[in-house]
């Protein structure tokens, strides 16, 4: 998941390059301004230039939110869900093969072989876009009233930290069990034939908690994951957004004093998809084998993991180095780039969804 990024603070990261005075000449002008009548005034902050960084969750749209949503989750799936195959294919593989060669080989063998690298795609699309919005929407307004109702310096850091954690914790039973569903239907030589099958078979063999194996490993992944992407995010993106390092991003003339620039959100999308997934790719490769063992390893005990802990332990004493990097590999190449993606369509989502606009 991706797990997809707007800090909505009250002051503007590029509200800098707009804070010139203005000149005495103007003074009448912004004194005729300030004594229009409410009508016109209301006519002219509709024609103002609607500034995407300081976009809040009240002035939102639901109706377009969601709609808008639903196209960028479908299109960012579409493009990146082969490298998610991959890397479950690699993380539920326990044999002791070396970085490059467990990629290779589970590349290789999708490509050759009738191991459909879209399968499952449109169950997992159409299950995890009610999740997806939800947590985008839970994450946005827990941000929003954290910034705005503390004057503390570390606002920028606990609150998409806290609003992140939030988000995942509020979403996870929902896409949990579409989760272990597509992930047993992705593995190499999985025994379930369609999407049907596999819900029949997991209710009959492991009944509804079937459908929740590896709960509390998902929570833990995806929360931290979610929590540290999204502190990374919101203060790279700051970072980025200043005056004197902006400037080396973009090409801007002098007179360019209201134009967006989303190249600083590309870039800090990025940083946060491949810093995340690197710190947690040991807990990823114990959640994707607690949802698969059963499945896998019915007649053998010793491949059992009780826990996110115990599996974590297990994974360092049997497969050492190795196994705490297995899939990591089509991770950083594809969550970087999705991380970008994700990033610029959360920001053109909420621009777009706004109520003035």
């Amino acid at each position: 998941m991706l797990y997809s990024l707007q800090l909505l603070v009250n002051t503007n990261p590029t509200s800098s390059i707009n804070q010139n005075q203005p000149s005495p000449q103007h003074q009448d002008k912004i004194y005729q301004h300030e004594t229009k009548s409410p009508s016109t005034l209301e006519k002219i902050n509709k024609n103002k230039p609607i500034d995407p960084h300081t976009t809040e969750w009240a002035n939102v749209n639901l109706a377009k939110f969601m709609g808008l949503m639903t196209v960028a989750s479908t299109v960012e799936n579409a493009i990146f869900y082969p490298f998610y195959v991959l890397k479950t294919r690699e993380q539920s593989d326990r044999r002791n093969l070396t970085f490059l060669k467990s990629f290779n080989h589970h590349l290789r063998t999708s490509l050759t072989t009738k191991q459909s690298l879209y399968r499952g795609f449109w169950t997992s699309n159409f299950v995890s876009l009610p999740s997806y919005a939800l947590y985008m929407g839970v994450y946005t307004w827990t941000k929003d009233t954290l910034l705005n109702s503390s004057q503390s310096n570390t606002k920028s850091i606990y609150a998409p930290f806290l609003a992140g954690f939030l988000a995942d914790a509020v979403t996870v039973l929902f896409y949990v069990p579409g989760d272990v569903v597509i992930q047993r239907l992705q593995i190499v030589n999985s025994s379930y034939t369609s999407v049907t099958h596999a819900c029949k078979t997991i209710y009959k063999e492991e009944g509804y908690k079937g459908f929740f194996r590896g709960l509390g490993a998902t929570f833990t992944t995806s929360a931290i994951a979610s929590s540290i992407w999204w502190v990374v995010y919101e203060n790279m993106k700051l970072l980025l957004y200043r005056p004197n390092i902006e400037r080396y991003l973009i090409y801007s003339d002098n007179n360019d004093t209201g134009q967006v620039h989303r190249l600083p959100q590309l870039c800090a999308g990025f940083t946060a998809g491949t810093i995340t997934s690197t710190v947690i790719n040991p807990f990823d490769v114990v959640k994707t084998r607690l949802q698969t063992q059963d499945m896998l390893h019915k007649t053998s005990s010793k491949f059992i993991y009780k826990n996110v802990f115990h599996g974590l332990r297990k994974l360092w004493v049997e497969e050492g180095v190795h196994g705490l990097s297995r899939g990591l590999l089509p991770k950083l190449i594809s969550r970087g780039p999705l991380s970008a993606m994700s990033a610029l369509a959360y920001e053109l989502v909420l621009y777009y969804s706004r109520t003035d606009f």
